[in-house]
C-alpha cells in the first residue's frame, strides 16, 4: 500500500518541467542522433531507409521519460542526469532495435550470428565468444558485483551481440570464473 500511495502522490503533486540547461542538452543530443542516423544512411549508399526514423515523437518520448525520472524523485525540475538516463535508455532500446533491423544487409560480423542459414546462423563463432569473454573480463574486475542486464547492455552499446555476451557469461559461470547472485540478476567475478 505504501508504494501505491507514493505513486499516487507523485502523479497528483509533482509536475516536473525541463530546466533551460536540460532542454539545451536534450535538443543538442536529439540533433546529434538525427545527424548520426542520417550519416549512417548516406554511408549505406543512400538507398537504405532507416528501420526506425528519428522523429519528433522520439524527442517527445525523451522529454516524457526525463520528466518521469524527475517525478520519481519528487523534483520539480528535470535535471541533466535525467536527460542522460533517458538518452541512455533510448540508445539501448530504440537505437539497438534500429541496428538489429538493419543487420540483414550491412551488419558487422559481431552484430549478427555466424554466417550460415537456419539455426546455424544463430550459433556464435568461437571468435565471437572469445571477444565477448575478453570484454567481460575487462569489464568485471575480480570481486566486483554488477547487474547482469546492465553489463549485457553496455556490451551491446559497444557493438557486441547481446546473445553472444549472455552465452559467454553462462560459459564463464559454468567454468567457475563468475558467480550468479540474487536470482541471476547480479554477477560476481571470482577468478
Amino acid at each position: 500500500p505504501t508504494m501505491k500511495k507514493y505513486i499516487q502522490y507523485c502523479k497528483a503533486k509533482c509536475k516536473p518541467r525541463l530546466s533551460e540547461e536540460a532542454g539545451d542538452i536534450l535538443s543538442s543530443s536529439y540533433v546529434k542522433i538525427r545527424d548520426d542516423v542520417r550519416k549512417r544512411c548516406m554511408e549505406a549508399g543512400g538507398q537504405a531507409q532507416t528501420a526506425i526514423p528519428i522523429t519528433v515523437r522520439q524527442l517527445e518520448a525523451l522529454v516524457r521519460v526525463s520528466e518521469s525520472l524527475a517525478k520519481m524523485r519528487l523534483d520539480p525540475r528535470v535535471q541533466s542526469e535525467d536527460i542522460a538516463e533517458a538518452l541512455r535508455l533510448f540508445k539501448v532500446s530504440t537505437m539497438t532495435a534500429n541496428s538489429a533491423d538493419a543487420n540483414g544487409s550491412n551488419a558487422t560480423p559481431n552484430q549478427r550470428g555466424a554466417p550460415g542459414a537456419g539455426l546455424m546462423g544463430a550459433m556464435p563463432t568461437q571468435d565471437e565468444l572469445m571477444r565477448a569473454e575478453s570484454f567481460l573480463r575487462t569489464r568485471l574486475a575480480i570481486g566486483a558485483v554488477l547487474n547482469k542486464q546492465r553489463v549485457v547492455e553496455e556490451a551491446s552499446a559497444q557493438g557486441y551481440n547481446a546473445m553472444v555476451v549472455a552465452r559467454a557469461l553462462s560459459i564463464m559461470v559454468a567454468r567457475g570464473e563468475v558467480q550468479e547472485r540474487n536470482q541471476s540478476r547480479m554477477v560476481k567475478r571470482v577468478r
